[in-house]
C-alpha cells in the first residue's frame, strides 16, 4: 500500500487492475475518520507505538504487538489495499507468524500451495527442483496469494482487534525525536495534526518517506537489470510451480519467468533487453504482444486478458542498522532484496514479528531498551544471508559483466548434458534464515545429534497430543521450557521453571493418570527434538530456539533466560561468515571473472583447457569431458522446439 516498490502501472487501459475478487469488499474505499488529536484534544500520553504504513509488514508488527497486549496507531497514506499481486509468495515461516496472531486460515484456504518447478534451455528442461517439505510439520513450503488479498485478510484481523488504530488517509510528513517520544506530523483529508509515540516503526516500502525524512539512505548495489511484471487471467491447466525460461525465442537472449496464482491468474517476469525504455515496455500493447509470443512458444492456446503490469529494477540494498533512536525500519523500508527466490515479503514478515515481540516487552517494561539493538543486529544479519543467496541468483539470472555472461550461457549449455550444475541452477526459493549468531542465544555445552540447535524455529509439528494441535500454537508472549522430564529426576521442578516466568510443557515417556498433570507425552516431538529423559529447551516468544540442554540445572536455565529477557550482552557488531559457496559455485564465478580480464577469450579459454587437462593428468577423463562438452553443444544447435512441446 504505502510506497509500492514496484513502479505505477500503465494507464488508460480497461483490462488493467481486474485481479478476480474475493469479494465485494476487496477493493472498498476506507473512510477517513477524524483522530482526537485532529480536533486539538490529543491524546493525554504519548501513545505506545506509531507504525507508518498499512502494508503487510507494518499490520503484522500491529498485530503482533496486540497480542502482546500493546496499542499502536497505524499510519496509511491510501484509503483501500493494494491493488494488483505484487509480492505474491509466501513462505511456510511467514504462514507460522501469521497463524500465531489469528491471520492464516483466511490466507492458506484462498492461495494456491506448491513446492518446486522447473528451468528450461533450448527447448529442454534443465532442472526440475522440489523443496524440502514435511508432512509431519503444519504448513506447506511456498503458497500463492496476490498481496491484494493478503493485505485484505490482515486488515480484517486487526478491525478485530481494539488495540490497533488503523487511520487510512493519513499521510506521513515528517518527525522528530523529542526525548522520550517521537513526533509525526500527518496530513489527512481535513488537515494536519501531529501524533506523540514513544517508538515508530518505518513499514513504508521501499519509497520510505520516513528513511528520506530522516536523511537515510540504503546501500547496497542495483542491477542493471530491469523486469517487466505483468498479470493475466488464463483458463489453464497448468502445473502451479516455478517455471523459469532461459533465452526463449519470445524474449532471446534474456529470461522470463512464471507463477500460477489464484482465481485463474498467472504472473509473467519477462527482463527486458540492454537499453529497453522501461516506461515504453509497460505500456498495454506491448505486453500483450511480448505475454502473446511466448504463451505461442510454450503452447498455451487459452484466451486471456491482462490484469496488471508493473515494471521492476533488481535492488540488493539495506540500512546499515534497522535503529535509530525510537525508530525502527522493517522491511522493504529497511532493506531490498532482488525478487528471485521470493524473500521480500516474507523477509520483511519475519522483521515486523521479531520487532513486535521485541517491543511488546520494551514498551511494558520487562526488557531494557538495547533489546532493539538486538532486533537490528539479528534482522541485519538475516539480510546479509538472505541477500547473499539472492545476489547468487540475481547473478545467474542476469548476469553483471560479459565475463559472467559467458560463465552462464556455458552452464546453460552445458546443463543440456549430463554435467551436474544443480548448485547454479537452484532458484533458492525463500526459506527461514536461523538466528545463527544471536546474543540472545546460549550455546550448547552438551554433544547433540539432531534436534533444532539454538537460533533455529522450533519446528510446527502437527501433534495431536497437544490440546492447540499443533507445537508453535502452545508458544505464547513469553519465553517457553519445552521438558522432557526425567521419570527418576534431575532436580528442575515444573514450579521452579514457573518462578523463571517461563511457559513449560512436560512431555513424558507415557500418558499420565486422569486427573494428572497436563503432560503431554509424544514419540514423534522427542525423536525431532532428538530429547534424551531429562533434556530441556528453552523456546523464545517468536519460536526461536534461545537454548538446549541435554543435562539442565536450574542455574544454568536461569542464566539463559536472564539473558534472552535482560539482554546482558556485549555491544558487538554480528560476525556472521556469509554462506559458504559449493564448489560448482567457486568454479563458476573464478571462470567469469577471468573472461572479464582476458584480453583473447578463446586463446584464454584453450590455456585454461589444457592447463586443467595437465593437472588433471587422466587423458580418458579429460576426453569425456571434450565429448560431454560436445555433446551438449550438439544438443544446442539442433535445439529448434516446436511451440507447445514440453514447456
Amino acid at each position: 500500500m504505502t510506497q509500492p516498490t514496484h513502479a505505477a502501472p500503465a494507464t488508460g487501459d480497461s483490462d488493467l487492475h481486474r485481479i478476480p475478487p474475493l469479494g465485494a469488499d476487496l477493493l472498498a474505499t476506507h473512510p477517513f475518520t477524524p483522530p482526537p488529536e485532529l480536533g486539538g484534544r490529543g491524546a493525554p500520553h504519548p501513545h505506545p507505538v506509531g507504525i507508518v504504513g498499512a502494508g503487510p509488514v507494518g499490520l503484522t508488527l500491529a498485530l503482533t504487538l496486540a497480542r502482546a497486549g500493546v496499542r499502536s496507531v497505524v499510519l496509511e497514506n491510501d484509503d483501500r489495499v493494494c491493488g494488483g499481486s505484487r509480492a505474491l509468495g509466501l513462505s511456510r515461516r511467514t504462514l507460522e507468524i501469521w497463524d500465531a496472531l489469528g491471520a492464516a486460515e483466511p490466507v492458506v484456504a484462498s492461495g494456491k500451495q506448491w513446492n518446486g518447478g522447473r528451468s528450461f534451455f533450448a527447448g529442454r528442461t534443465i532442472l526440475q527442483f522440489e523443496m524440502p517439505d514435511d508432512p509431519a510439520i503444519r504448513h506447506r513450503p511456498m503458497l500463492n496469494l496476490q498481496q491484494c488479498y493478503s493485505e485484505h485478510f490482515l486488515v480484517s484481523r486487526a478491525a478485530m482487534s481494539p488495540l490497533i488504530d488503523l487511520r487510512w488517509q493519513s499521510r506521513f510528513t515528517g518527525l522528530h525525536q523529542e526525548g522520550d517520544t517521537v513526533r509525526l506530523e500527518v496530513e489527512t483529508p481535513q488537515g494536519s495534526y501531529a501524533l506523540q509515540a514513544s517508538h515508530v516503526a518505518a513499514c513504508d516500502g521501499a519509497r520510505s518517506a520516513v528513511r528520506a525524512a530522516m536523511g537515510l539512505k540504503l546501500e547496497g548495489t542495483s542491477y542493471e537489470a530491469d523486469y517487466v511484471i505483468a498479470d493475466i487471467e488464463m483458463d489453464t491447466d497448468a502445473p502451479t510451480e516455478r517455471r523459469c525460461w532461459f533465452d526463449p525465442p519470445s524474449n532471446p537472449g534474456l529470461s522470463v519467468l512464471m507463477h500460477g496464482q489464484p482465481g485463474g491468474v498467472w504472473r509473467l517476469d519477462y527482463q527486458l533487453g540492454a537499453g529497453e525504455d522501461p516506461k515504453g515496455a509497460v505500456e498495454p500493447a506491448r505486453v500483450r504482444r511480448r505475454i502473446q509470443e511466448h504463451l505461442d512458444y510454450i503452447g498455451e492456446n487459452a484466451a486471456w486478458r491482462l490484469e496488471d503490469v508493473s515494471h521492476y529494477r533488481v535492488h540488493s540494498r539495506s540500512l546499515r542498522s534497522f535503529r535509530h533512536g525510537r525508530v525502527l525500519f522493517a522491511g522493504d523500508a529497511a532493506h531490498l532484496m532482488p525478487i528471485f527466490g521470493i524473500r521480500g515479503l516474507n523477509s520483511g514478515v519475519e522483521d515486523a514479528w521479531n520487532l513486535g515481540v521485541k517491543l511488546a516487552q520494551v514498551v511494558q517494561a520487562t526488557a531494557p531498551e538495547a533489546l532493539l539493538d538486538v532486533y537490528s543486529q539479528e534482522r541485519l544479519a538475516v539480510f546479509e544471508e538472505n541477500a547473499a543467496a539472492a545476489n547468487r541468483n540475481a547473478a545467474f539470472m542476469t548476469p553483471p559483466s560479459a565475463g559472467m555472461r559467458q560463465a552462464r550461457d556455458a552452464a546453460l549449455v552445458l546443463a543440456l548434458g549430463d554435467t551436474p550444475l544443480q548448485d547454479l541452477l537452484n532458484p533458492r526459493q525463500a526459506a527461514c534464515v536461523p538466528l545463527r549468531q544471536s546474543p540472545l542465544s546460549t550455546p550448547d555445552c552438551d554433544e547433540w545429534k539432531g534436534g533444532p540447535a539454538p537460533g533455529e524455529v522450533l519446528p510446527d509439528l502437527q501433534l495431536p497430543t497437544l490440546p492447540q494441535g499443533h507445537l508453535l500454537a502452545a508458544i505464547s508472549t513469553r519465553p517457553c521450557a519445552i521438558w522432557f522430564r526425567d521419570a527418576a529426576g534431575t532436580g528442575l521442578t515444573e514450579a521452579a521453571l514457573q518462578r523463571l516466568g517461563l511457559d513449560v510443557i512436560v512431555v513424558t515417556q507415557h500418558a499420565p493418570p486422569a486427573g494428572g498433570e497436563g503432560v503431554h507425552p509424544d514419540g514423534t516431538l522427542r525423536d525431532r527434538m532428538a530429547a534424551d529423559p531429562g533434556t530441556l529447551y528453552l523456546v523464545r516468544p517468536d519460536h526461536n530456539i534461545a537454548a538446549r540442554w541435554k543435562r539442565p540445572d536450574l542455574r544454568s536455565v536461569r542464566e539463559a533466560v536472564n539473558r534472552l529477557v535482560l539482554a546482558k550482552i556485549p555491544n558487538q557488531e554480528s560476525t556472521l561468515p556469509q554462506p559458504a559457496l559449493s564448489a560448482a559455485e567457486r568454479v563458476y564465478n573464478s571462470l567469469g571473472e577471468l573472461l572479464d580480464r582476458a584480453s583473447n577469450k578463446l586463446e584464454t579459454l584453450a590455456a585454461l583447457a589444457l592447463r586443467l587437462g595437465a593437472d588433471l593428468g587422466d587423458a580418458a577423463v579429460f576426453e569425456r569431458a571434450v565429448q560431454a562438452v560436445e555433446t551438449a553443444q550438439d544438443a544446442r544447435q539442433r535445439a529448434r522446439p516446436a511451440p507447445g512441446a514440453s514447456h
